[in-house]
């Protein structure tokens, strides 16, 4: 027998990183939250796991997130403060790529316009400076060092548990089969029963589209892997000489922290990816050709790793078409949605959680989100 109806403010569908974050949001505002979720968050099926989620503010793919990037840090800060958890850590950030390169000249442009301290070097300068780094020779650097690293499962966590603490309720194990929304209310039906609310956050990645059938034509979900190689040498030991780094090479933009467990370092391949049709059965086995570029990459352009890769994961990226973020309030029903974070969206959570709990109590927020209106695809 299904549940009987349970009537609430707000409904928070996904609890991952964004979701988490709507619900601590809104819960600290008092209101009644429900999150419901298909898997046990904080998990390992979705966009938000692999130990490490870089966070930067010289920001290549625009300049305008790098307001909300502000705002983002000391939202991370603060959880940090409330939680008394370690989430953040911070480090420098090395871009290498060819003169003009979007990361090249896409963050040189950000920090020009909103003032952020940068350094630009010779591929030469930086690998004397970071000697973990093979680079090409005629690339240019730009190294950050207003950056770090999130604890990405620490984080969904600590979220969840402050939602919780302000008396959000989290539904795990329950998958949604149907949301229907009035002008004043939604209703979500899932496996274990229905639920009414004032409103309603989507926030359920890469299965948006399953949700809210008018994004299909907007999100691409791709299956990305992520590779942890071991230490050879005691190079990467060294953490102020071991930077988060990308490097953008005409196979690929790859990417990669330092050994932050003192062991291994992460590495992973930004661009590419199999197109997924149903996020709920891919192919989590690693191929042969998943470690290939990435092996060739480490191989190439890092020193004193191990050749082959000791761990591995798989996770989804929701691509937009224009590769920036989908966030919005419907122009009809009270339902928020933030989704298309094409592989570069979890350091903004707080912010748009914040965002997105504006949006549904007050209709409208005074945080800079309007460039990543979904209406700009008509």
């Amino acid at each position: 027998m299904r549940a009987l109806k349970m009537s609430w403010d707000v409904i928070v569908i996904g609890c991952g990183g964004f979701g988490s974050a709507a619900l601590r949001a809104l819960s600290r505002r008092g209101l009644r939250v429900l999150g419901v979720d298909q898997f046990n968050p904080p998990h390992s099926l979705g966009s938000s796991h692999g130990e490490t989620r870089i966070i930067r503010k010289a920001y290549f793919e625009h300049p305008d997130y790098v307001p909300l990037l502000h705002r983002s840090w000391d939202l991370w800060q603060q959880l940090e403060e409330e939680s008394g958890e370690s989430l953040l850590q911070r480090c420098d950030l090395v871009l290498s790529g060819a003169p003009g390169s979007e990361v090249i000249a896409g963050a040189r442009l950000a920090a020009a316009k909103h003032g952020l301290e940068i350094r630009n070097l010779s591929a030469f300068d930086a690998c004397r400076q970071y000697p973990v780094l093979r680079l090409p020779e005629e690339h240019e650097v730009t190294v950050e060092s207003t950056a770090g690293y999130l604890w990405v499962e620490r984080c969904v966590g600590a979220m969840l548990r402050r939602a919780c603490g302000s008396g959000a309720i989290v539904k795990p194990a329950e998958r949604v089969v149907g949301l229907r929304c009035s002008p004043n209310s939604v209703e979500v039906e899932t496996t274990s029963g229905r639920y009414t609310a004032a409103a309603a956050v989507v926030t359920c990645g890469p299965w948006t589209a399953q949700m809210l059938p008018e994004y299909q034509r907007l999100i691409t979900v791709r299956r990305k892997t992520l590779f942890w190689y071991p230490l050879q040498s005691a190079g990467w030991a060294e953490q102020w000489r071991s930077p988060i780094f990308l490097i953008d090479l005409p196979e690929g933009q790859f990417y990669g922290l330092p050994a932050v467990d003192g062991e291994r370092v992460k590495v992973g391949e930004h661009t590419g990816g199999d197109v997924v049709q149903d996020a709920s059965t891919v192919d989590r086995e690693i191929r042969a050709a998943d470690r290939a570029p990435v092996d060739a990459f480490a191989a190439g352009c890092l020193r004193g790793l191990q050749s082959e890769a000791c761990a591995s994961a798989v996770c989804l990226y929701s691509m937009s078409p224009d590769g920036h973020f989908l966030f919005d309030r419907h122009p009809e029903y009270p339902l928020v949605t933030a989704a298309g974070f094409s592989g570069h969206g979890f350091k903004f959570t707080p912010v748009l959680g914040a965002a997105a709990a504006e949006l549904i109590v007050d209709g409208s927020t005074q945080l800079p989100v309007q460039f990543l209106s979904k209406q700009r695809f008509g």
